[in-house]
């Protein structure tokens, strides 16, 4: 009897114990960054390094919030998070290479991560991880705001790797990869904007969603070489609430899927990310991008997709909004046709013009800032800068409204074409 007692300590010992035996486990794991300070009315972006988990395992699920210095969730009221993007350092990127692979990502629509029972991103001890946020504050006061994330995580157990698909309209375009839904057209016209990725491996797509702006009305996941739409990621909206000074209203949720089976897709097949806009109305500085999650698997020709788990949410056409401008542009009226862009201030807030004009503005300030219409005949956005020249040519009569997409609240100003 001693024995088999003394035999049992030592099997029990080697299990708990021993190099290089570990035991299952899914464990959620918070991570919390420093106080992150942002100005009344205004939108910061920056990246930084983050923590991850210091053990070997698999990301299973993950999401992202903007807390107090108490841990409570802060409101779209006060310090919202518009996105934030996760990505492996040292890793290159499945559709853009370089030396950073992105992983997760979550926008004010809350995607949060949540892959098939048994698949996983695999994930080292010593991986590095890198985060890129905007925040936007919503008060007229200073706010600071911490970010945490929440990482379900998997360990001693053997779960199918999965490889992170990231398709964007405008992929491999830097830190604001936006575009521009001019408006204008009827009632219940639409505006598209798609781009390709040609597969390099065959596999099974088995988790993925989407993340659209302000009038969005779906992001189609098309497989262009089988002529097939194999998934639709569309918005929920919530509504104008609080006012927004800093954007449009964007939706506050994107339909997403799982499926242990997948979307098949096979080597050489061109996939298209066709973001849909509505076009009656100007949209700038919008977005279309897809997180796809890929298991490598000998697939072949032109097949169906399983029935997918899909997160549909409450879908629906995208609320007719006039975003107004924080305040009044200021100043006497300048028929001049260019204009300085300095810190927190356009040279001339009120302009006037005759059609056809082309105006010019000249960045000259110390930080970044841009042109962006938020209202008018026709939408047209700059793209951040600090220095050098962006023009545009008037072909439509109309009053336009812009500001800074950095700081709103600041930086105003009216063109009238006449």
């Amino acid at each position: 009897m001693r024995r088999i007692a003394l035999v049992l300590a030592a099997l029990a010992a080697a299990a708990l114990g021993a190099p290089g035996v570990a035991r299952a486990q899914e464990r959620t794991l918070s991570f919390t960054t420093g106080p992150i300070s942002v100005p009344g009315y205004s939108v910061v972006q920056q990246p930084l390094s983050a923590k991850s988990p210091a053990v070997d395992g698999h990301v299973v699920g993950m999401d992202a919030e903007v807390v107090d210095a108490a841990g409570r969730v802060q409101g779209r009221d006060r310090v919202m998070l518009h996105h934030i993007v996760f990505a492996k350092v040292g890793v290159p990127d499945y559709t853009c290479g370089g030396f950073t692979q992105r992983f997760f990502a979550e926008g004010e629509e809350r995607l949060a991560l949540a892959l098939p029972r048994g698949y996983g991103y695999p994930n080292r001890a010593t991986d590095r991880w890198a985060l890129l946020y905007m925040l936007m504050n919503h008060r007229p006061e200073t706010l600071k705001g911490y970010i945490r994330y929440r990482v379900r995580y998997v360990t001693g157990e053997a779960l199918t790797p999965v490889k992170p698909v990231w398709l964007d309209v405008r992929n491999c375009a830097g830190l604001d990869p936006v575009f521009d839904v001019p408006g204008g057209g009827k009632s219940f016209s639409t505006f598209t904007k798609t781009a390709d990725f040609t597969m390099p491996e065959s596999g099974r797509l088995v988790a993925g969603g989407g993340h659209l702006h302000g009038g969005g009305i779906r992001l189609e996941l098309r497989n262009a070489t089988c002529g097939t739409r194999p998934f639709e990621s569309r918005p929920t909206w919530g509504g104008p609430k609080p006012r927004p000074l800093l954007h449009e209203p964007g939706p506050t949720k994107m339909s997403a899927f799982r499926s242990t089976m997948g979307i098949p897709v096979v080597k050489g097949q061109k996939l298209r990310l066709a973001a849909i806009y509505e076009n009656h109305a100007p949209h700038t500085r919008v977005m279309g991008i897809m997180l796809l999650f890929l298991v490598p698997d000998a697939v072949s020709g032109c097949k169906a997709a399983a029935r997918l788990d899909i997160d549909l949410g409450r879908p629906s056409a995208p609320p007719a909004f006039s975003m107004p401008l924080p305040r009044a542009p200021r100043g006497p009226v300048s028929k001049a046709l260019s204009t300085w862009v300095g810190d927190f201030r356009y040279g001339a807030e009120r302009v006037s013009i005759r059609r056809g004009s082309t105006f010019t503005w000249r960045f000259v300030g110390s930080f970044a800032h841009d042109v962006t219409v938020v209202g008018g005949p026709e939408g047209f956005s700059a793209p951040w800068t600090q220095r050098g020249t962006f023009r545009h040519r008037f072909t439509k009569p109309g009053t336009y409204r812009l500001f800074c997409s950095l700081h709103p609240a600041k930086m105003v100003q009216q063109i009238t074409v006449r």
